[in-house]
């Protein structure tokens, strides 16, 4: 009786997923969505909604192979952003949207979407192709109210 007791305790105890259970294996530890695609490394990437109903790209973007590429486009909730640069994607020089070491900009003037929703947002890379991500709109303040 004794032994059976304990052996039924120990199966009502363990964990039946293992270690490499879902839960377990989430990555994502901030808002902004990670995307691998091949050697590019697409980080952190959020939508800000301004107050005047815009959406501006918060990313960081590295090319960890040793060809170029070079970011051909972005659209973001579907519309075609205003891009603002023309580095090339080279190795391990991050592109960087938004921010004190910034040296990229992509914004739409209309979002169509307030922070909480999801939208997709589409980079297009001249090596790469088209990389999709379906990304959170988070609002224009605290660590985002310098964002326009």
């Amino acid at each position: 009786m004794v032994v059976a007791l304990i052996a039924s305790s120990l199966l009502l105890t363990s964990c039946a997923a293992g270690g490499q259970a879902p839960t377990r294996n989430i990555k994502q530890v901030t808002d902004g969505v990670d995307k691998d695609a091949g050697a590019l490394k697409l980080r952190n990437v959020v939508v800000v909604a301004t107050a005047s109903g815009a959406g501006t790209l918060v990313s960081y973007l590295v090319n960890q192979g040793n060809d170029p590429d070079q970011l051909a486009g972005i659209t973001i909730n579907g519309q075609k952003a205003e891009l603002t640069t023309a580095a090339p994607l080279s190795k391990n020089k991050a592109m960087i949207f938004e921010g004190e070491a910034a040296n990229a900009k992509a914004k739409v003037v209309t979002l169509g979407a307030v922070a909480g929703d999801r939208v997709p947002v589409v980079f297009y890379f001249a090596n790469a192709g088209k990389v999709e991500l379906d990304v959170l709109v988070v609002e224009n303040t605290g660590i985002y109210s310098s964002i326009l």
